[in-house]
């Protein structure tokens, strides 16, 4: 019988959050959501898919904490992990996008590039939230 344990042995250590994404709130993935639409540098069609972000993510917990039968561990990690990677691609697309916005001497138009690929992860990650969901 092979072992329940030894998927968890082969995973790779997960990278430490950055400090940034620890507060003000116990969840990186809302505090992401708030530093973005409080930030005061993205337009409108930015701060709706960083709200929609936060809410699949808060609608996914709700689900994990709520299913019936429970989930097992494996299942909740599983879960976890696609939540994770999704905040980690978008807090990427978000340093680059916040980069390159100061370094533009803070131009809007000068950063189409990044703003682009912002919301394309904020969508990716929305989508990987729901999926998290569903599958």
């Amino acid at each position: 019988m092979a072992d329940e344990w030894e998927w968890l042995r082969q995973l790779q250590p997960s990278e430490a959050l950055p400090e940034r994404l620890c507060v003000p709130t116990a969840s990186p993935e809302l505090n992401l959501g708030v530093q973005v639409i409080g930030s005061n540098i993205v337009g409108n069609d930015v701060v709706e898919l960083a709200a929609q972000y936060m809410v699949e993510h808060a609608r996914l917990e709700l689900w994990i904490g709520s299913h019936e039968p429970p989930l097992g561990f494996r299942q909740q990690f599983e879960r976890g992990r696609a939540s994770s990677e999704a905040l980690l691609a978008v807090y990427e697309a978000w340093v680059e996008f916040e980069t390159a916005y100061q370094a533009s001497g803070r131009k809007v138009d000068q950063v189409r590039g990044e703003r682009e690929r912002l919301k394309v992860a904020l969508r990716r990650a929305t989508d990987a939230l729901v999926r998290a969901r569903i599958e």
